[in-house]
Parts: structure tokens; sequence; C-alpha cells
């Protein structure tokens, strides 16, 4: 096996993204929170309770008590193929109802209620795709979710983005379209697919407008929220 790609970016990695975002004028923080909020919001409006969730493609693990605080989570499980990663989440860990895990070291046992994964999947070669998405598939519960966060290609500022972030420089992008094709592929239900970060910060008066901009496949990032058939 080679050594997984992301190791080399263990330490480096918060430093990295930020110097990536300097053009949208926001710290990484600001997306991370977004994002949860938005997923939280969704899923409160299905009335699906949440206590144990995954965090695919955990990295460092920056976003993981993020999920625990928005969810109220009895338990976050954050998992990433860079067991150097998951040292450094490990010990930046501020404690609580998170935990780290290795994928080697993984197995899926489908007790997860939500599983959350973002701009992890352009890093995935393609042909191993559908073997993860079966992977998280495997670790829900039946009836269970799946947020899933990509980069929007259709978003030249999101392309220029990772034009300048040092570890997308292998990543192959997911197009909103290929991401529905492949989740459905995978046996998920799609329940919904929601475009957000329409402006940068400079144009952050326009934000209110967005709410009614979410069906619009022209912001940054994207979320195909999923649902895991009851048997």
């Amino acid at each position: 096996m080679t050594q997984p790609e992301f190791d080399r970016f263990a330490t480096s990695y918060n430093a990295d993204l930020a110097r990536s975002l300097v053009a949208t004028g926001e710290a990484p923080d600001f997306y991370a929170r977004a994002r949860t909020d938005w997923a939280a919001q969704c899923v409160a409006n299905l009335q699906h309770p949440v206590q144990r969730i995954l965090d695919y493609g955990c990295g460092t693990g920056g976003n993981t008590s993020i999920l625990a605080a928005a969810f109220k989570a009895g338990h976050v499980l954050g998992v990433d193929i860079s067991s150097l990663s998951i040292a450094e989440a490990r010990q930046s860990s501020p404690g609580g109802p998170v935990s780290f895990l290795a994928t080697s070291d993984w197995i899926p046992d489908g007790t997860i209620h939500l599983a959350f994964t973002n701009g992890v999947f352009h890093h995935i070669p393609p042909p191993e795709r559908l073997e993860c998405l079966h992977a998280i598939r495997r670790a829900l519960t039946p009836g269970g979710l799946f947020a899933f966060w990509e980069n929007n290609p259709w978003n030249l500022g999101t392309r220029y983005v990772m034009s300048q972030c040092v570890f997308d420089e292998n990543a192959i992008p997911i197009s909103p379209p290929h991401a529905l094709r492949i989740l459905r592929q995978a046996g998920f239900e799609v329940l919904r697919t929601d475009f957000l970060f329409f402006f940068p910060r400079p144009l952050k008066w326009l934000r209110p407008i967005e709410r009614w901009l979410r069906i619009l496949p022209l912001g940054g990032q994207y979320q195909v929220l999923c649902r895991n058939p009851a048997a």
C-alpha cells in the first residue's frame, strides 16, 4: 500500500486550507459551521433523531466537535484514511463525545444515525468511490441519513480556490449530476439537493437572498441529503 496522500498535510492542513480561502474573505470555520448548521436544519425538518454521527474523511478533526455541538449528539466518530491526520485529531480534540479511528481500523456496524462528509470524495479515485459509499451505507441504521457535501465544479470561485489549494492538486471534482448518480447507484434514496455559498465576504450584504437561490446549481458547494432505505 502507498502512503495516504493526506499524511503529507497532517500538520499543515488548517493553514493550507486557510491560505486557499483568502480570496473568499472567510476563514475555514465560517464554512464548517454554515455547512453543519444547514445539515442540522435539514435533519430537524425531517424530525430524524440523531445520537450517533459518522464524520467520514474527518482529516485532523476540525469539523467533528462542530458536528457534536450542532446536533447535541451522544457520540461522533471521525474516520480517515490518513493515520497521521487521525493522530493530529486525537491530540487536538477538546474531549467530549468524539473519537477517531483510521479507516483501516473501522468496521461499519449499522449504528450511525447520520453520516457527514465534506469535500472528501473528490480525493477518492473514481473506481473506489462506490466502495466507500457502500461502507458508509453499511454504517447507517435503516432510515439513517447521509449529508454528502462536495465542492461545486460549476462555480468559478470554487475552481479558483481549489487551484490555490496544495492538497487539491490531484482532486477530481464531482459534478452535482454525477454525485446523484453514484449515490443512487450505492443504494441511497436522495431526499434533496441544496447549493450554498454564492457570495464572498465583500458581497456578504447579498447573502440574505441565498435562501431563495439554494436550488440553483451555482453555489460554491452543494449538499445532497440521502437516506439509507429501511429494509
